[in-house]
């Protein structure tokens, strides 16, 4: 009878499973248990991450687009990105840690299961903030320019419509008022040669107007019909040059901060799609 027993016995050991999770399914469903908190955890750490970095971005984005637009102040937007990727950088050592801790628990209870990782840390989030608080300024900078280009635009406008009305006097302070901006661009050192383009037009039109309001005053038709014959020359050029100032500020406004907010995207990018890869961790726990 105790034979018998014993070889119930061990062909009872014998069918029993050599995986641990299928030998004993408590213990098994414990560990995966473990397993899904610890990818929740991860999981928390990344989306705080994510908001941050996404809260970060709309901001620089907004500056950006008020730089290359240049109808309002775009470094406040740009600062606030800045302050908001910094505030919040730690964010990213946190998410690398959980994310260590998932991938060391994985490896012990699910072998081979693969677990992302993040390719950048809190001091990488910060040199980003660095970076957008000095586009903020140099943003500063640009729409000033753009400004001065505006002003010198309807300086000549405002020019051109004393002169039509007879007004040669009021055409002169009309002019007037084009010579501290264009000094403002003159001052730009490295000026792309597409704005240099417009600069060299635009001052060939105000020379000529000035020309023309000058000759008018002192009674001096030949000199009138001489400045007139200038104007009409740079105004053949006009169109071309508004064209190449358009795709100047266009460029130059882009460049502002784009390095920053490229960065920026690329690290929200990743942050977004490591929530999209811990998702099978969460809830299916292999």
């Amino acid at each position: 009878m105790a034979i018998f027993i014993a070889l119930v016995v061990g062909v009872g050991l014998g069918l029993r499973s050599a995986d641990p999770s299928r030998a004993d399914p408590p213990v098994a469903a414990d560990r995966m248990a473990t397993l899904r908190a610890t990818a929740a955890a991860a999981d928390g750490a990344v989306t705080r991450l994510n908001m941050a970095l996404a809260s970060a971005l709309d901001h620089a984005r907004l500056g950006a687009a008020l730089t290359v637009a240049g109808d309002a102040d775009p470094a406040a937007e740009l600062i606030l990105a800045a302050e908001r990727l910094a505030a919040d950088s730690t964010t990213a050592d946190a998410a690398r840690r959980s994310l260590a801790a998932l991938a060391g628990t994985t490896a012990a209870i699910a072998p081979g299961t693969a677990v992302p990782a993040l390719d950048y840390n809190t001091p990488g989030l910060l040199v980003i903030a660095t970076q957008l608080r000095a586009s903020a300024e140099a943003a500063t900078v640009f729409v000033a320019r753009r400004h001065a280009t505006e002003a010198i635009i309807e300086a000549l406008g405002r020019a051109l419509a004393a002169l039509d009305r007879d007004l040669p006097a009021s055409a002169l302070e009309g002019l007037d008022t084009a010579t501290a901006p264009m000094q403002l661009l003159e001052a730009w050192e490295g000026r792309p040669q597409l704005m240099q383009y417009w600069m060299t037009t635009s001052g060939r039109l105000l020379e000529a107007a000035r020309g023309i309001a000058t000759a008018t005053l002192a009674g001096d038709p030949a000199n009138v019909k001489a400045a007139a014959a200038r104007y009409a020359e740079a105004a053949k050029l006009a169109q071309g040059a508004d064209n190449a100032l358009a795709v100047s500020l266009s460029e130059e406004g882009a460049a502002v901060s784009g390095t920053p907010l490229r960065r920026l995207a690329v690290a929200a990018s990743e942050a977004k799609d490591l929530r999209a890869a811990l998702q099978p961790l969460v809830h299916g726990g292999s």
